[in-house]
């Protein structure tokens, strides 16, 4: 099998692909609906779309890497989460906009962690389905397939 490394990956590059897919209000409902309906990982399917966009598919122990590169900070962000959502009516704006802005600096963090693994991979061309339909059938989600896949930047 043939092996590809398309462009360096960043994580400016991938932060600035996820704020341009996260845009789409499609995509941002079905990213959030993941999260909060099946506990998928956000960056994560956002790394997959920018796979499906350089046609590239991830192996079952890449997966894996991947999976355990965000560990920590998937924990750490469901819990901060939920702790911001259960205080959200207790905490002035300014205070809840400065919690927003803290979890956007672990989801910074979580897509770095994820830019250096997969910086460590060798990828193979995909020849199969796309890597975020495999991903949403994983989570149990797989109406979200299409979303992810045929929606416009």
């Amino acid at each position: 099998m043939t092996q590809y490394q398309p462009l360096p990956l960043t994580f400016e590059r991938l932060w600035q692909f996820s704020l341009q897919h996260y845009g789409v209000r499609k995509i941002k409902e079905a990213c959030l609906h993941l999260q909060n309906q099946y506990h998928g990982k956000v960056n994560l399917v956002l790394l997959l779309k920018w796979l499906d966009e350089h046609q590239l598919a991830l192996s079952e122990q890449q997966w894996q890497q991947l999976d355990a590169a965000i560990e920590r900070t998937e924990h750490l962000l469901e819990q901060f989460r939920y702790y911001r959502r259960k205080a959200k009516p207790h905490l002035p704006d300014t205070l809840y906009r400065e919690s927003l802005q803290f979890e956007l600096q672990l989801e910074r963090q979580q897509q770095s962690d994820l830019v250096h693994c997969i910086n460590q991979m060798d990828l193979s061309p995909r020849s199969g389905q796309p890597m975020t339909h495999l991903y949403c059938h994983k989570v149990g989600a797989e109406h979200l397939c299409e979303i992810f896949y045929n929606t416009a930047r």
